[in-house]
């Protein structure tokens, strides 16, 4: 180790440096919650995709417009039901029904524009289509929904894949040494791990995904960090030889949250996926409130409950294990 200090890393010779192991826990950490997520968007994407023609059908075959007078409101089905007379493509005046959205009283004799399947054979009434009715906000609801789940599915897939390519990209950085001493910080249901950084600008606090060798982290400790800790948002801790990948930016204030004392290691439980899951599982109650949530606004009732419900679940965890959730239970104190 040379005499020099930069900004409070203590350099060390990049030529004597051992290569660290790879946090092949934060990779598997971050498949785990991914890899649900892909799966449930997949299906939900095909769930809509193969309702959508057949929302579309109706209005695709509307291909004739005219302006519609209303002659009664609050008819079935749920008083959403609105007869309309109007004036067809060949001269003759037709009976239509619009189906609302939802209920509404509509003034008689009021003037609305509609389109209807020319091709449709008479009869005692005739089904129109008019913006904003029931097949419409239908079709429309179902085309949001579709864009909703891509861009959930594509955002987690990117986060992803970005969190991989910059914590690897932190390797070739300078080594250099500096106290740390681990902390465990609950806010919430999410448990995450910090290190205290001690540098020349101050305390740094940085949040870290989980690994064995943090349990062996004594206060106070010395360690390798790859970057620096004032000038740089990320840098890469090395704790025994092994990466500790930083699940978020290095701070200048202290977590918030309630901060709890590590378990010693030979209180810890093993805690690999099975434990992760086990422990992150709890945060996906949320779930049916974001489910109903999800139902109020696309108006889909049980089915658009269930995949809001499975949609928020997936949704939870990923974010949980983007965010380093830490599987040891902390100690009291």
């Amino acid at each position: 180790m040379d005499d020099d200090v930069t900004c409070g890393v203590e350099t060390m010779d990049e030529m004597t440096t051992p290569v660290p192991r790879p946090h092949r826990r934060a990779v598997s950490q971050l498949w785990l919650g991914l890899v649900p997520l892909l799966v449930v968007c997949a299906a939900l994407l095909g769930v809509l995709a193969a309702q959508l023609p057949g929302a579309r059908a109706p209005l695709a075959d509307a291909t004739a417009t005219s302006v519609a007078r209303v002659v009664e409101s609050g008819r079935p089905p749920g008083d959403r039901g609105l007869l309309v007379t109007f004036d067809d493509e060949d001269g003759g005046t037709r009976t239509g029904r619009i189906v609302l959205a939802e209920v509404a009283e509509v003034p008689q004799d009021a003037e609305v524009t509609v389109r209807y399947d020319p091709s449709a054979a008479d009869g005692p009434t005739t089904t129109v289509y008019a913006d904003g009715d029931a097949a419409t906000r239908r079709v429309q609801n179902l085309v949001a929904s579709m864009v909703v789940v891509a861009a959930v599915l594509l955002a987690a897939a990117g986060a992803t894949a970005l969190v991989v390519l910059t914590r690897r990209g932190l390797r070739p950085r300078p080594p250099g040494s500096v106290g740390a001493t681990r902390l465990v910080v609950r806010r919430g249901l999410l448990v995450r791990s910090w290190l205290e950084l001690e540098t020349a600008g101050g305390t740094r606090w940085l949040p870290v995904f989980w690994t064995r060798e943090l349990t062996g982290l004594a206060p106070d400790s010395r360690i390798e960090l790859r970057g620096n800790p004032v000038a740089d948002r990320l840098v890469l801790p090395v704790v025994d030889g092994a990466e500790v990948w930083p699940s978020g930016r290095l701070r200048d204030r202290a977590p918030r949250g309630e901060q709890r004392a590590p378990r010693s290691a030979q209180d810890l439980q093993p805690a690999g996926l099975r434990r992760q899951v086990r422990v992150d599982v709890v945060a996906v109650v949320v779930a049916p409130l974001l489910g109903l949530v999800w139902a109020y606004l696309d108006e889909g009732g049980v089915a658009s409950f269930a995949g809001g419900t499975a949609l928020s679940a997936v949704g939870v965890f990923w974010l949980f294990q983007r965010l380093g959730s830490d599987p040891e239970a902390p100690a009291h104190g």
